[in-house]
């Protein structure tokens, strides 16, 4: 195994060497007898006794004709009274259980009939129901998933990797998306039609789905087609053509489409321009400088060109990115930044093809367009810009006949500014440069989408206009990667393949900055030496990720893997990761069963071992993770993780300070959620972890209640409180003459946070909706109990750290007996965020929002020692209100 580390310089393995391989031994012994026992272990019923029925996941595939419509074209009112659903083409039924019965007859027949013309694809759909009273119609927002669900899905390419796909709910609201082999994405928003009607016998389903929306090779007569329904009170989906349930992919079990071959090439021409009015106030705070309120009037557009019927254009000029929905706050203590979900339609929309993941890193990360400022003026601020505008982007993206896949994005955002005060003068001074973004991702499809061999290269260029800026931030940052997944015997094994190698270059500061980041930690002395080069003016380094291993069919999964990241590795100008200078290997295990028992629908227990190196071979610690999933039979969720680390070295403890020996610690996490389909629904979650000589400790709890009062109406309130005490929490202190102090610190650090969240949703037609989402959020931490680090690596703690030093505060600093001073790490947080958002879909993807948002913040550390104190000051802080009206109108040719 270790012949895989060649390829990095100056490795060296310590006395684990021999441990580990004993370890890959067993391991791969134990993968030869999972294998033999999934192949002999019988499916069993939920009795117990072997079931003998024919295998479900292995029936042929079906085959629908489409009809050309040669009449008028439907009235999409959901009525299906047109003449063309009486004499053309044919009804399609025989739909199947896929759960909780698989393979079982469904509980109510449904029919499906496709219709298409040179411009658009016509659906129907009949659902045979019970009582109306029995029905669960619950109104939701787009790309809800809320009642009963009826929808068609076409893999236009065929290449049963991806496919479209619509859907229509019980109460006529649309959901649409992307389907892959093994995931979803909802964030994708095609412009269609849909309409639903019921009485006593069902429910109808309408579609009107324009051959612009779905993207296709001319010629090929044969397209993937699924149509599914969704029956909410009884938690069952019914098939079309039955979707295997063994993970071998969803796409690929499709049925087939026939009689696609005469359709034009779709040369279509989108264009949604937007005019948007902002007014904004802003509060008053004790100590700040008063900003006057702001009107602010913007236009742009958006356009998407279909190059050919497969290959589209996407462009976007002074794109409005305003997010209705904020991020989430949340009380982080770790030395690592927070990975946020990209939220803005422009990146959200078509964006599977730009996915690169490593382990559990991204070489692309779109949050880093536009990011909020990393560089702070050294005089007094008066205002910071929240992010960098967006003047324009550009998108290619698609797919060939040959199975080429490919996707470009490039961005430009412009140059930012902060008001200050410099000596008394108000002025500005540049915080943001103005950047170029550029994206290219490729991936080629051998043996029928078997093989997929890829990859992808990331350039950032900042144009750096002031010393202090290219003191700040890097000039250059490239990142090019290479990917390989290769597929057998039918998709049951896999093997995964990733590399990327990373350049950053800027002046010798901003180099420097990024080797003194969590991520690294070049300042880390060993063997009593740092590593920090502050002459240098690049970076570079690699990473590879490798995954093989049993993914599909069978009661058992496992997967071996080795991923590598050299100490010089970043891809942080335009991607997301956390930790460099590691290699780790790791070992999962999964037991599959999806056939219902007395308790359960289905149970996912999975198992994983995993050991850590540094790059010079320095053995961290081993962890071990159980994990449980479950759908319960009274159709609530189960989730929950028990974890363990062992003791080890920890080299990120101490913020850039020496190796330092951890105790080991277990953890637990549970989650559990109640039927949703109820009128009251709600979920629990809850989290406790502990060092093995209480050093550490950290809980959470956590509850969400949700209701509809009335069918259009759901409200919701969640309440999560979190404690967290480390003995060991890293402090920076400096000598009286202002260096960094030689030795390292630590203090006992106790933090606390309370938040609340509170959502509303009144659904007055599927087109036009109000939504409030309103969150407090409080947090606290304090330190006390100072000691030196004197022994790092010592075993107890009485011999790793000094006695308490006595320290006192004095003008927002710490000072301890020994003459070591520290800014006061103490802090309070409070914040508060709310949104209410009227969106009405006034005509075919064209939209009208009226947005109100507030929001209030506080980080005055005399609100209270407790995150209850904190989050009450909150009221008595002015707040900063935004009030938004923007259009948006959709033309297309």
């Amino acid at each position: 195994m270790f012949s895989l580390f060649a390829p990095f310089r100056g490795l060296r393995f310590d006395a684990t060497r021999l441990v580990a391989s004993r370890l890959l031994r067993l391991r791969l012994f134990a993968f030869a007898v999972l294998g033999a026992a999934a192949s002999a272990l019988p499916v069993l019923a939920a009795n117990g006794e072997a079931k003998t029925s024919p295998d479900a996941n292995r029936r042929p595939k079906r085959v629908y004709q489409a009809t050309r419509l040669t009449g008028p074209a439907p009235v999409i009112d959901g009525r299906l009274d047109d003449a063309c659903w009486r004499t053309l083409g044919s009804w399609s039924g025989g739909y199947t259980q896929f759960t909780p019965y698989h393979g079982a007859p469904p509980s109510h027949p449904t029919e499906i009939k496709i219709l298409y013309d040179d411009r658009n694809l016509y659906v129907a759909i009949r659902a045979a129901d019970g009582p109306i009273a029995t029905r669960s119609r619950h109104p939701g927002d787009r790309d809800e998933f809320s009642g009963d669900i009826v929808g068609v899905t076409f893999d236009s390419y065929h290449d049963k990797r991806s496919a479209f796909e619509f859907d229509l709910t019980s109460a006529g609201q649309k959901i649409d998306l992307r389907l892959f082999n093994s995931s979803w994405d909802t964030t994708w928003n095609a412009v269609w039609d849909g309409k639903v009607s019921q009485d006593a016998k069902g429910w109808y389903a309408e579609f009107l789905i324009p051959l612009s929306q779905v993207r296709y090779v001319q010629g090929n007569d044969v397209w993937g087609l699924h149509s599914w329904r969704w029956i909410d009170s009884k938690k069952e989906e019914d098939d079309w053509n039955l979707i295997a349930n063994d993970d071998s992919g969803i796409v690929q079990s499709f049925g087939e489409l026939h009689g696609m071959a005469g359709l034009k090439v779709s040369r279509r021409i989108e264009v949604t321009p937007y005019v948007s009015a902002k007014a904004e106030t802003f509060g008053h705070r004790d100590g700040e400088a008063a900003q006057s309120g702001r009107m602010k009037l913007d236009a742009g557009l958006d356009a998407k060109i279909g190059l050919t019927s497969n290959l589209t254009l996407d462009a976007s000029l002074l794109p409005d990115f305003g997010q209705l929905d904020a991020d989430p706050s949340v009380m982080n203590l770790t030395a690592f930044e927070t990975f946020l979900e990209e939220r803005r339609p422009f990146f959200l929309e078509g964006n599977d093809i730009f996915k690169f993941p490593f382990d559990e890193d991204a070489v692309f990360y779109s949050r880093r367009i536009g990011q909020s400022p990393s560089f702070w003026p050294s005089q007094t601020v008066l205002s910071m810009p929240g992010s960098a505008t967006l003047l324009g982007a550009l998108k290619l993206s698609g797919k060939t006949s040959q199975g080429l896949a490919l996707g470009v994005l490039g961005c430009e955002t412009e140059s930012e500014s902060a008001e200050v005060i410099d000596n008394g003068v108000p002025t500005s001074v540049g915080v943001v440069p103005r950047t170029d973004f550029l994206v290219a991702r490729a991936q080629q499809e051998f043996r029928g989408g078997d093989t997929l061999v890829g990859g992808i290269v990331t350039r950032t260029q900042r144009y750096l206009d002031t010393p202090a800026l290219r003191d700040a931030v890097p000039s250059q940052a490239t990142v090019v990667g290479a990917d390989l997944m290769h597929y057998w015997a039918s998709r049951e094994y896999f093997l995964q393949a990733v590399v990327v190698h990373s350049r950053v270059t800027g002046a010798p500061a901003s180099i420097e900055q990024i080797q003194l980041d969590s991520a690294r930690y070049f300042q880390r002395p060993i063997d009593g030496v740092s590593h920090v080069d502050p002459t240098r003016d690049s970076l570079e380094g690699t990473g590879l990720w490798l995954k093989a291993g049993r993914g599909s069919r069978g009661h058992w999964r496992y997967n071996e893997q080795f991923i590598a990241r050299t100490p010089g590795l970043d891809f942080n100008d335009l991607g997301y990761l956390s930790i460099a200078d590691r290699m780790s290997q790791r070992t999962e295990v999964s037991y599959v069963d999806k056939t219902p028992s007395a308790l359960a629908n289905s149970i996912t227990l999975t198992a994983s071992h995993q050991n850590e190196w540094t790059t010079r071979g320095e053995f961290l610690r081993p962890q071990l993770k159980l994990q449980l999933y479950s759908e319960l039979r009274n159709k609530g969720t189960l989730s929950a993780t028990l974890q363990g680390w062992g003791a080890g070295r920890d080299p990120i403890a101490l913020r850039g300070g020496p190796m330092l020996w951890s105790p080991g610690v277990v953890s637990g996490y549970f989650w559990y959620g109640t039927d949703p389909s109820r009128r009251v629904f709600a979920s629990l979650w809850g989290n406790l972890s502990r060092a093995q000589d209480a050093s550490y400790r950290d809980s959470g709890l956590g509850v969400q209640l949700s209701a509809r009062p009335c069918s259009p109406l759901l409200v919701s309130l969640s309440v999560e409180r979190t404690n967290q005490t480390d003995l060991a929490r890293s402090v920076a202190f400096s000598n009286p003459d202002g260096s960094a102090a030689a030795s390292s610190y630590v203090a006992r650090g106790d933090g606390q946070s309370l938040s609340f969240a509170f959502r509303a949703q009144w659904i007055i037609r599927p087109e036009l909706r109000i939504q409030y989402y309103g969150s407090p959020f409080g947090s606290v931490l304090r330190h006390t109990d100072y000691r030196r680090v004197t022994a790092p690596l010592a075993h107890s703690a009485a011999a790793r750290f000094s006695s308490v030093l006595g320290s006192t505060l004095q003008n927002g600093t710490v000072i301890l007996d020994d003459g070591m001073s520290a800014s006061n790490p103490d802090w309070n947080s409070g914040q508060f965020r709310s949104n209410l958002v009227l969106k009405w879909d006034y005509r075919r993807g064209s939209t009208l929002y009226l947005v109100w948002a507030q929001q209030r913040d506080t980080s005055a550390l005399d609100t209270g020692n407790n995150a209850r104190s904190s989050l009450g000051s909150l009221w008595n802080i002015a707040p900063d209100n935004q009030v938004m009206v923007k259009l948006t109108y959709w033309f297309s040719s």
